[in-house]
């Protein structure tokens, strides 16, 4: 099979130490795309007892595992560097996977690109084991032939931070999936929790390890109306994790990406919400896997308002809240003429987000190595 350009398709190793690289759009969708197009793709990484093992049904991907360890670094050195035919490209992700992949592609003369996943800056590295590896990231990032980041602002910050230089290509690709807005039929979330048959739900899907969950909980006693929060955890919850409460649901099962549609298609309104004292999450946006998944499935959204959200509410997608406590009058307001906010949801989605019309030009770049 050829690509979209008409080159022969190559061989591509991405090199991701995360648990859970098909739950994530930026990672899972250029994988899938690349796949489709006749790219034989090794996936590099790290297995974990708390989620699925990457699946992608589809016999073009092959699932190679990787350990973060002296031994594992040494193993990932002879796979990269002696495979034959030899691959076409690596891509990779800061900071632990840029700098020893890196290493192995300069080795063996092959051409590195950069997902820039997670934003780290010199100001928060304080130890000097973190300074360190900032020192090797940007070393690393330098030498990489192109980089995605999946916001402009992002784009701007690891250009500088980094100091990528003017003529370094940076292509935003939102942290999005392929195709537009659609909400399939589902009551995913009201049957597995029983949940009373007029409620609406508020989806907050991630990891538990958000600062206020403890704080949204608690506000939620006063409540009277029929919202429900649920959390749907990314790994297994902690033992220690929020509890149920009135208005509040914790579902413990860890979902297969392809089941994340469905289950986020039974929802009413996303919640995007974030600790913004970190620079990766002070400048979220469209990078926010979470506001990805809600708008896909044509969720409205509310967010943080420190995080990079002010345009959900500039498009009308959605509100921006600065405290939890402000979350049942924005899921009021937005439930008051929650058809416009839909279909502004859809048409925002469509328009600027949607992964194949972003990434398109990545493809070609590599199509033509």
């Amino acid at each position: 099979m050829s690509s979209a350009s008409g080159a022969a398709a190559g061989h591509v190793a991405f090199v991701i130490p995360h648990p859970y690289v098909d739950a994530l759009a930026c990672f899972r969708e250029p994988i899938k795309l690349l796949a489709d197009e006749g790219w034989q793709v090794d996936l590099y990484t790290m297995l974990s007892p708390l989620h699925p093992a990457p699946f992608f049904a589809c016999d073009a991907v092959r699932l190679v595992p990787l350990e973060m360890t002296p031994a594992g670094v040494v193993t990932l050195f002879r796979q990269l560097t002696l495979r034959r035919p030899k691959y076409t490209w690596i891509v990779t992700v800061p900071q632990w996977g840029l700098h020893y992949a890196g290493l192995a592609a300069r080795l063996a003369g092959i051409p590195v690109g950069c997902i820039s996943d997670e934003l780290r800056s010199d100001a928060e590295a304080t130890t000097p084991v973190q300074k360190q590896w900032r020192a090797r990231e940007r070393r690393a990032h330098r030498r990489c032939r192109w980089t995605i980041a999946l916001s402009q602002e992002r784009a701007d910050f690891i250009r500088e931070e980094n100091r990528l230089g003017a003529a370094h290509p940076i292509f935003i690709v939102p942290n999005a999936a392929r195709g537009p807005a659609e909400r399939l039929p589902s009551r995913y979330y009201q049957d597995i929790l029983r949940l009373p048959a007029a409620s609406r739900v508020l989806l907050h899907a991630g990891s538990l390890w958000w600062t206020a969950a403890n704080e949204l909980i608690e506000s939620t006693q006063d409540w009277t109306s029929d919202w429900f929060i649920v959390f749907q955890g990314r790994f297994a919850a902690p033992r220690n994790g929020p509890h149920d409460a009135p208005h509040v649901r914790l579902t413990e099962q860890v979902l297969p990406s392809s089941l994340l549609d469905y289950a986020a298609s039974s929802a009413t309104i996303g919640l995007a919400l974030y600790d913004a004292s970190r620079d990766n999450n002070r400048l979220m946006g469209t990078a926010s896997g979470k506001l990805a998944l809600y708008m896909k499935n044509a969720l409205p959204v509310i967010a943080t308002g420190q995080s990079g959200f002010g345009w959900l509410e500039r498009e009308h997608c959605g509100a921006c809240v600065s405290s939890v406590r402000e979350i049942p009058a924005a899921a009021d307001r937005i439930w008051r003429d929650y058809d416009a906010y839909v279909g502004n949801v859809r048409r925002y989605y469509d328009g600027q987000m949607e992964f194949e019309t972003h990434f398109r030009p990545v493809a070609q770049l590599m199509a033509g190595a």
